[in-house]
């Protein structure tokens, strides 16, 4: 990125990281939800125009449907991501973006994105919850390559991602106590998570990503959710013991230094 580039990117964050600008669109996203589509929460990016929608559509069924949708000036980094995706250059001009919002919900596509969990997927995401109280994270390491292009190029998900290796470690500092964990089908459903937004990236020393939880994503999530899962006893059933051992272990001396 040039120095002109970086300087417009710098501009269009600060404009469309005020108070007002983040209302304004959240009112555009609001104008353009089908009926029976509801906005849960967002979340917006740090360095950047981007922003993260969590939608429901309300049915009969008992269990949430989801979806997330992503508005930005540019494509995601990532392909195929399980999110529906407004790429709108304007901004922070929102004129027509609700219209721009309506097309994008109401096609084949956006029917394909939508998701629900199973309780599997519950337990990931409360064990996700309880690791992010005692300040622990997943993370991945990716090839000097990937990690310095630092999001200036497309990586694929679901090639690029879900055999590179998995860690357990302090999300303030990735240095102290390092685990590397070995559960192929856990990682497939973190990867999965990561491309609907229910984790978010962060870079970090020695070509490590931090994959973030979205807290104020997964909590109305759980809250919604009428099925009571024990998220250890799912664990172990679905990974092993050996794996549950291994995040108790991480968690114990967090425990003990809270």
């Amino acid at each position: 990125m040039t120095s002109d580039e970086e300087r417009d990117a710098a501009l269009l964050a600060a404009q469309t990281s005020t108070p007002q600008f983040r209302q304004a669109l959240q009112a555009a996203v609001q104008a353009g939800l089908p009926v029976g589509v509801q906005l849960v929460a967002a979340n917006f990016a740090r360095s950047s125009a981007s922003s993260y929608w969590l939608l429901r559509w309300l049915s009969p069924d008992a269990l949430p449907v989801w979806l997330t949708l992503r508005i930005a000036t540019h494509p995601h980094w990532l392909t195929h991501v399980q999110q529906v995706e407004v790429v709108w250059p304007k901004l922070p001009d929102l004129t027509g973006l609700a219209d721009a919002i309506g097309q994008a919900l109401t096609d084949a596509a956006a029917a394909a994105a939508r998701y629900q969990f199973t309780p599997l997927e519950l337990a990931i995401l409360k064990q996700l919850m309880v690791l992010a109280e005692h300040k622990l994270v997943w993370l991945v390491q990716m090839p000097p390559a990937m990690a310095l292009s630092h999001k200036g190029r497309s990586f694929d998900l679901q090639n690029d991602f879900r055999r590179l290796p998995l860690f357990l470690g302090d999300r303030n500092n990735v240095n102290n106590r390092l685990t590397p964990v070995h559960a192929t089908a856990f990682q497939d459903k973190l990867i999965d998570f990561f491309g609907a937004n229910l984790l978010f990236s962060q870079f970090s020393s020695h070509y490590m990503l931090k994959l973030l939880p979205t807290i104020q994503w997964l909590k109305p999530m759980l809250a919604a959710d009428p099925r009571a899962v024990n998220w250890q006893t799912q664990l172990a059933a679905a990974y092993g013991q050996d794996f549950c051992a291994t995040v108790a272990q991480a968690i114990r001396p967090h425990r003990i230094n809270r």
